[in-house]
């Protein structure tokens, strides 16, 4: 399996490249310095994603790019369509609390998570592209590798500056096995859609990334059975 990427030589991709690790390096810098901000809320939550569209947003204003607006069309959808799982870890689960963070919710998720996933599906398809172009097969391993480290990072950071904890499940320090596992197929699936949108429509964006959100949904769901379900006997 290869995708074809366009010539990342190109000035284009290089400050795509350069835009989407930007938002990856403020993210994880801000993430460890609100650890020392006991006054950390949800508000912290809303001020970074707010910021990272605006550097997104910039960008695709400045270089007229067609390609990561779409990712930005596709990761939005994304983040709404992710809702029922966020739902189903709360609510089934019973592993997720988001009420340490406060602020206003959208139906068990923070108002502001749709936001997040969007950032994180431009974050991971992009860069996903890249490395499935580049190394093929292997670039998929990678990105999955990548998701299994990356975002669990704020899953670990996130009890600590009040966005949500995790509970009753098994764990590996404040991070549940099922969400390393399921980050990983997750980010393989996100850089699978991404492919769709290099020469795709608005319409095409958004119906990748309502399929994204079931796929976040598969994901976990998979993952929680073999990590927690199956040992519980649920």
């Amino acid at each position: 399996m290869h995708y074809r990427f366009h010539n990342q030589a190109d000035p284009l991709e290089r400050a795509r490249l350069r835009i989407v690790l930007a938002t990856v390096i403020i993210n994880v810098v801000a993430v460890a310095l609100l650890v020392f901000a006991p006054w950390s809320n949800w508000r912290t939550g809303l001020a970074l994603n707010l910021l990272d569209n605006f550097l997104l947003l910039s960008f695709v204003f400045l270089r007229r790019d067609q390609l990561i607006a779409r990712l930005m069309v596709f990761g939005l959808a994304v983040g709404f369509a992710e809702l029922p799982a966020d739902a189903w870890l709360v609510a089934h689960t019973h592993t997720l609390n988001y009420a340490v963070g406060g602020g206003p919710m959208l139906w068990r998720s923070p108002a502001w998570m749709p936001f997040a996933w969007q950032v994180v599906a431009v974050q991971f398809g992009y860069l996903g592209l890249r490395l499935w172009g580049r190394f093929g097969g292997f670039g998929l391993c990678l990105i999955a590798a990548l998701g299994a480290v990356n975002i669990p990072y704020y899953e670990e950071m996130a009890r600590r500056i009040h966005w949500w904890t995790y509970s009753g499940c098994r764990m590996l320090s404040f991070t549940p096995y099922y969400i390393v596992l399921g980050e990983a197929g997750i980010a393989v699936a996100l850089t699978l859609l991404a492919g769709q949108l290099r020469r795709g429509t608005w319409k095409k964006a958004i119906l990748a990334g309502l399929v994204g959100g079931l796929g976040i949904f598969g994901c976990y769901a998979l993952a929680y059975l073999v990590t927690d379900g199956l040992r519980s006997g649920r």
